[in-house]
């Protein structure tokens, strides 16, 4: 038997905005590293459709939570140049919900 609870959060205004700014960061780690990968994945298929051998293939990438956290970390003063504004957490979350 599984069993839940709901709580009703009474947020301020400025709490509101930074649980609002933290879900925003993960979904941004999250579609980040998907496209990162997903690109990635595509561009194998299509070597692959052109007869490419798999040596010569463009080389795969990680995609566990450790090979997504040192990418993210390698890249996020470019896509997310306000990353200092939330904790590092929020965008582990998001990486680590792709992982």
């Amino acid at each position: 038997m599984m069993q839940a609870y709901r709580y009703a959060l009474d947020l301020t205004p400025r709490q509101e905005r930074a649980v609002l700014a933290h879900a925003g960061a993960a979904r941004v780690a999250h579609n980040w590293a998907l496209a990162r990968v997903k690109a990635v994945m595509d561009q194998r298929a299509a070597e692959r459709s052109y007869g490419v051998p798999d040596e010569l293939l463009t080389p795969a990438i990680g995609w566990t939570l450790p090979a997504l956290r040192k990418a993210w970390n390698a890249s996020k003063d470019e896509v997310a140049p306000w990353w200092r504004e939330c904790s590092k957490e929020a965008f582990n979350t998001g990486l680590d919900a792709l992982a």
